[in-house]
């Protein structure tokens, strides 16, 4: 559970950084400033790839909890969300 929020929390920087970086790219093309136009877009760049990386975890880990969920579904058990009775270590 603390590994999911410190993913969650990495994620939401990357995101944020993808903006800042789009956004130092525009200032550094407006000032005419190349050094500026380049580090915008490696932040930028690294930032996107940071956030598809654990948005692709994320997805991974959401698959496995539902395939859990349909196979307690189709054994005749109970369908609820409890993580602990799936089997899932936190």
């Amino acid at each position: 559970m603390k590994n999911e929020a410190v993913e969650a929390a990495t994620a939401a920087v990357a995101s944020k950084s993808t903006y800042a970086g789009a956004g130092s790219m525009i200032v550094g093309w407006m000032l005419s400033n190349e050094f500026v136009v380049l580090l915008g877009m490696v932040v930028g760049v690294a930032g996107l790839l940071i956030n598809w990386y654990y948005k692709a975890k994320a997805d991974r880990r959401s698959e496995q909890l539902y395939a859990l969920r349909v196979e307690r579904i189709k054994g005749s058990q109970r369908g609820d969300s409890d993580l602990a009775e799936l089997g899932v270590d936190e």
